[in-house]
């Protein structure tokens, strides 16, 4: 995997479904963590059909950590939010990057503060996938570092060429 190579992101379910992919550019590899970007009008699949985003995404996937990091942009580069997906550290297959996503998240929008957000999917996938009580402890705590991470995050920053998907 080299900056600039287009790979594939995988997300599955803890069952071992995949449940959502996508193809994203490498913009970045650093210690641990590998950088994507995405224009906005990327397509996204999934087991219900694609989607295109309206969103410029750059996203932070950590070999390490139980979380990713996505910064999302409008057209005009602008900040919209900060999120990240509680999930098992990240693995680099041949075709790209895979996770197992828990469900649980946290958002930030520009000026407000960190939350953790859709508990209630947590709480379904928890009795879906029979998740144990020391596990679903652990996503918490990592959603809590999540909020940390999240309020102190400073976004690199999406040019308009970037976000509106222009070529540079």
């Amino acid at each position: 995997m080299q900056i600039g190579d287009r790979i594939r992101i995988s997300a599955y379910k803890a069952d071992g479904t995949c449940y959502r992919w996508w193809k994203t550019t490498v913009e970045a590899i650093e210690q641990d963590v590998v950088v994507t970007v995405n224009p906005p009008g990327h397509r996204t699949e999934g087991t219900g059909g694609g989607r295109i985003s309206p969103h410029g995404i750059r996203a932070y996937f950590w070999l390490d950590r139980w979380y990713c990091l996505l910064e999302v942009y409008a057209l005009d580069g602008t900040l919209e939010e900060i999120y990240l997906n509680i999930n098992s550290p990240v693995q680099i297959v041949d075709s790209g990057l895979r996770y197992t996503d828990y469900e649980l998240d946290v958002s930030r929008e520009p000026s407000q503060g960190a939350r953790i957000v859709d508990e209630d999917e947590f709480e379904e996938a928890a009795r879906a996938y029979g998740y144990s009580q020391p596990f679903q402890e652990h996503c918490y705590e990592m959603a809590r570092e999540a909020v940390e991470v999240a309020n102190r995050w400073v976004a690199r920053g999406m040019s308009v060429e970037q976000a509106s998907g222009a070529q540079g």
